[in-house]
């Protein structure tokens, strides 16, 4: 019998999918289940064991038991094939698909390496490391979960390497690995010594390298292993392999470092990390493989916002349909775990919510090259967005990227020819204009509170002078509240902040989404502004009646 058809003949497809998801039985052979490729609310993925055959309704997903393996656990076939055949107890020695002997050792001789990392951890030499764990809040099964470790010292890593040679493994395989190099001397250079062990598995759970970060100062503060055969930074992504055992229980996360994913993955968020460098295409198409959006976090600092700005320009042109990448920003000085730890997870999926996305991204981007009383700056911006745009290779993308930035910028033109005001609106005019609620525009409680929050951004210095009034006034919009509450605090600790560097601020805070809204409306047309002829007595005059028109009752 062929082999593939003897493993379908050993493993019914609904007990391999029910590991992953929670199935309905429809009848003795065949079940339903939310499909574990899109999210749905109502099940739409088909299983028949009688077929050996999957297929989901809602997002088209079909195939066998060896497609399913290999889609959710982005497996080769052949490695797809040794595990279903090791689950049914198959003997493949003598099949063609007999993984190398070579791997096979090494990945033997991780393993071990990885048994003994713990038991020093557990033992007296791992009491510092111990306590370094419980200090940073990592509970005992959060330890055992993840296999952290401790690589101890010079002398028991030297029994480590005396002890597996007995066990029959050369010290060739010690160097292929990544666990030890020679010197010119042909002494023995250990690369862990004294570190907090953390297993790196590749996507079927097998350890092929290890990550180490330092017990008290020194540096490098976290060492990868280095580049081997089974190891390949650029193509592989820490915690992969544990985040595919809670997909879709949470949003999933791509962080910064090992204990960033350590800690979202405690919290129940599918959490993955590059492994010291860059995000790059490969790792973009992997997460993508297992699902369809994912949410980039970064740190509120310089070097987050570089390292945003680097995966934003290389996803650009990649973008692919249904595949969504968002951009979220910590405060600055905060990682994932210190956030969560200080706010509360509740907080932390409010940033979740205030994401932005590719496109939102792009176009305030474009918005940052613009400078008033330049108006090449104007031009400059809309030629980058375009040059960008056309960067994208998916034509659909394309165009409804390009469509959507050629509508903002007409009405960005269109907004900007009323920002002059015709000359018999003088200053004095402009308060007889608003010396009645009659002549305030007529708008909505939302836009007469956007309106407020839109002057507060552009003139700063609104906010020291009506402080105590806005201290006091609440919106029902939660979203407006913290815009405001986030304003006031910051131009209060700041009071000769610009409105440049405030916009900037906020942008980094995560309100985006508001801001970009607020950009949309014509709130000068609206108000009768004029921008290139701000005054503190014109602003103040307007700003005062927009507060007197506010119901408390209904804000």
């Amino acid at each position: 019998m062929d082999l593939k058809e003897e493993i379908k003949n050993s493993i019914r497809l609904s007990e391999v999918i029910g590991k992953n998801i929670s199935l309905k039985r429809r009848d003795n052979n065949n079940y339903v289940g939310l499909c574990p490729f899109h999210k749905e609310k109502t099940p739409s993925f088909n299983i028949s064991d009688d077929k050996g055959f999957y297929h989901c309704f809602g997002c088209g997903k079909n195939g066998d038991i060896f497609n399913f393996l290999m889609e959710t656990e982005n497996l080769s076939f052949v490695e797809a094939l040794n595990k279903l055949a090791d689950q049914a107890g198959i003997n493949i020695s003598k099949q063609k698909y007999l993984i190398d002997p070579k791997t096979k050792n090494h990945f033997h001789l991780l393993k071990r390496v990885l048994e003994s990392y713990i038991n020093n951890l557990n033992a007296p030499i791992g009491e510092k490391a111990r306590n370094y764990l419980h200090q940073r809040g990592f509970s005992k099964s959060t330890i055992s979960n993840f296999n952290l470790g401790y690589s101890g010292n010079l002398k028991s890593n030297q029994y480590l390497v005396s002890s597996l040679l007995k066990e029959g493994f050369s010290l060739k395989d010690f160097i292929d690995v990544g666990l030890v190099k020679q010197s010119e001397n042909k002494n023995l250079v250990f690369y862990f010594q004294q570190r907090i062990m953390i297993p790196i598995s590749n996507n079927s759970g097998k350890v092929i390298a290890f990550g180490g970060r330092i017990l008290g100062e020194g540096n490098p503060k976290y060492l990868n292993s280095p580049e081997t055969y089974l190891f390949q930074k650029s193509k592989q992504i820490f915690g992969v392999y544990n985040s595919k055992k809670i997909l879709h229980k949470k949003r999933f996360i791509i962080c910064e470092g090992y204990t960033d994913v350590i800690s979202l993955q405690s919290h129940g968020y599918p959490a993955v990390a590059s492994l010291g460098t860059a995000l790059t295409e490969s790792q973009i198409e992997l997460i993508f493989n297992i699902v369809d959006e994912a949410f980039l976090i970064f740190d509120g600092d310089i070097a987050g916002k570089n390292a945003m700005e680097k995966i934003f320009q290389k996803h650009l042109p990649k973008l692919k349909l249904n595949k969504k990448l968002k951009f979220v920003f910590l405060p600055d000085g905060f990682d994932p775990e210190e956030f969560i730890n200080m706010y509360g997870l509740d907080k932390f999926e409010n940033l979740l919510d205030k994401a932005s996305g590719v496109f939102e991204t792009l176009w305030l981007q474009g918005l940052k090259f613009i400078k008033q009383n330049e108006p090449e700056s104007y031009a400059y911006s809309w030629n980058y967005l375009r040059k960008k745009v056309n960067t994208i290779e998916n034509n659909n993308i394309k165009t409804a990227f390009r469509d959507e930035i050629e509508k903002r910028i007409r009405l960005f033109r269109e907004g900007n020819k009323n920002f002059y005001v015709k000359k018999q609106f003088s200053n004095t005019n402009n308060q007889k204009l608003f010396s009645s609620k009659k002549h305030m525009p007529k708008t909505g409680v939302e836009i007469k509170i956007g309106a407020i929050i839109y002057l507060m951004l552009i003139y700063p210095k609104i906010c020291v002078i009506f402080d105590e009034k806005l201290s006091l006034l609440s919106f029902k919009n939660r979203d407006f509240n913290n815009l405001k509450n986030s304003i006031l605090s910051l131009v209060n600790n700041i009071p000769e902040i610009t409105s440049k560097d405030l916009l900037q601020q906020m942008i980094d805070k995560g309100f985006t989404v508001q801001i970009n809204n607020f950009m949309q409306i014509n709130y000068p047309t609206r108000l009768n502004l004029d921008l290139e002829q701000l005054n503190e007595e014109n602003v103040c005059t307007i700003f005062k009646e927009l507060l007197n028109l506010l119901d408390p009752r209904n804000i």
